[in-house]
């Protein structure tokens, strides 16, 4: 077995993945995603170096994805901010919705704010 190393037993069912090479045999309960061990005996699979992945893994193996939507983001221009990766639109003020990115702002109880409502919300007068 490709994943468990284990001996597969004559007779015993095996899984063959096309895309990963004739060489390759997995237990059914080992063909699993590399990262949230979904089974994938059923599912469609993915393989990408040497590793298989569910669908949503295989996609967050090639774009982005945003922390305010969860949708993966296709657009060249998004925002990497607290550590994640926003669509522009959805890094926004906590308090007002205005959009972010690109401006300076402040962080209240890990949520981000707008310069404008820190003053007139949070700042200390």
């Amino acid at each position: 077995c490709y994943q468990c190393k284990l001996n597969m037993k004559e007779g015993d069912p095996a899984v063959y993945a096309e895309r990963a090479g004739y060489d390759k045999l997995w237990h059914p309960g080992c063909f699993v995603c590399c990262t949230c061990s979904e089974l994938l005996v059923d599912m469609i699979y993915f393989w990408k170096n040497g590793n298989l992945y569910c669908g949503r893994h295989y996609c967050d193996s090639e774009r982005p994805r945003c922390a305010g939507c969860d949708e993966l983001i296709f657009s060249n221009e998004y925002t990497l901010a607290e550590g994640q990766n926003w669509h522009l639109k959805h890094f926004c003020c906590f308090d007002c919705d205005c959009v972010l990115a690109g401006i300076t702002y402040l962080t209240v109880n890990d949520k981000p704010v707008c310069k404008s409502c820190y003053m007139k919300n949070y700042a200390v007068v």
